[in-house]
């Protein structure tokens, strides 16, 4: 039986990024937990975190791109932005005059 590490090396390896990974993992999590039929055959006793780790390293769920409109029309907050408008300061601050103690 393969351990849940390697299990979930295989989904990271299969989503290509770990925070990534783990968002789809824990999506999938509630999926099966509010009753989604497991694409893989669930073991007696396997919990839902390694069933859906199974189902990711297996390619049987995959991460897809969501649209513009499906983002706003989600529970989820989001706000579009352009990425051009998106401005950092990096500049260094000015410094502050060093003021002696008083005596």
């Amino acid at each position: 039986m393969t351990t849940q590490h390697e299990l979930l090396d295989a989904a990271i390896k299969q989503v290509g990024n770990r925070y990534l990974a783990t968002m789809l993992v824990a999506k999938r999590i509630r999926q099966l937990h509010h009753g989604a039929p497991a694409y893989v055959q669930r073991q007696e006793g396997e919990s839902f975190f390694t069933v859906a780790m199974r189902e990711i390293a297996l390619g049987h769920v995959v991460m897809a791109p969501m649209t513009q409109d499906a983002a706003l029309a989600s529970t989820a907050m989001a706000v579009p932005f352009d990425m051009e408008a998106l401005s950092v300061d990096v500049s260094q601050p000015e410094e502050a005059p060093i003021e002696s103690p008083q005596d």
